[in-house]
């Protein structure tokens, strides 16, 4: 069973945790967004990937489903087994703005092995128009690589120096593209992304397909 405690900056996690997480030489990060009431594929999601994963990033609209699996990881330890020890998440425009059982910010910063990455879900940075101001967020909290979600398409880019991706909707996907999540590889001197395309969503069974690009 699992017992999360939330820090100041919103970000899941014990102190212990969040701090070998900062100078970890190598880590993994699950990355998904946008998953709108889909509780069953975000959870076919940890079953598959989060024992393997150092921390996850949730960037937004969806944080009930969040809760609805580490509610369930209470009582279900093979799911707990799979729930990584650090979890940092941003306020999607489709996620409530009362009070919830966790205090939802609308950006967190997660250092992982002295790297800053800036987690947003997009709405106040205007994503659907371009990336120039999430860049700027991004150098302005000295964070070499941004997250963001809400445009449900998975994209990563290079903007002004800075790495921003989106690793797409598990739940809504658009442009024609399948559900997506990502896994980023962090070490000192690189942040590598890879996206993962959810083949039949919707069965007990789905197929994940790894992409390098989407």
């Amino acid at each position: 069973m699992i017992s999360f405690t939330q820090n100041a900056t919103g970000i899941l996690g014990s102190q212990s945790d969040i701090s070998a997480l900062a100078q970890k030489e190598h880590a993994r990060l699950l990355v998904y967004s946008d998953s709108h009431r889909n509780i069953s594929i975000v959870r076919k999601i940890f079953l598959r990937y989060g024992k393997f994963c150092d921390a996850a990033a949730f960037c937004g609209d969806g944080i009930y489903d969040l809760l609805a699996i580490l509610q369930e990881a209470q009582q279900d330890s093979s799911l707990a087994e799979c729930i990584p020890p650090v979890i940092a998440f941003a306020r999607g425009n489709g996620d409530p703005k009362e009070a919830t059982p966790l205090i939802v910010p609308e950006k967190q910063i997660l250092c992982i092995n002295g790297t800053n990455i800036l987690i947003v879900h997009g709405h106040h940075e205007s994503v659907n128009f371009g990336l120039q101001d999430l860049a700027l967020k991004a150098q302005y909290s000295d964070c070499k690589v941004a997250l963001y979600g809400h445009t449900h398409v998975a994209k990563e880019v290079s903007e002004g120096g800075y790495k921003i991706i989106n690793p797409g909707s598990v739940s809504q996907p658009r442009c024609g593209q399948e559900p997506h999540f990502a896994i980023l590889t962090v070490e000192k001197k690189f942040t590598d992304a890879a996206f993962i395309e959810i083949q039949r969503p919707s069965t007990s069974d789905p197929d994940f397909k790894v992409k390098q690009h989407p």
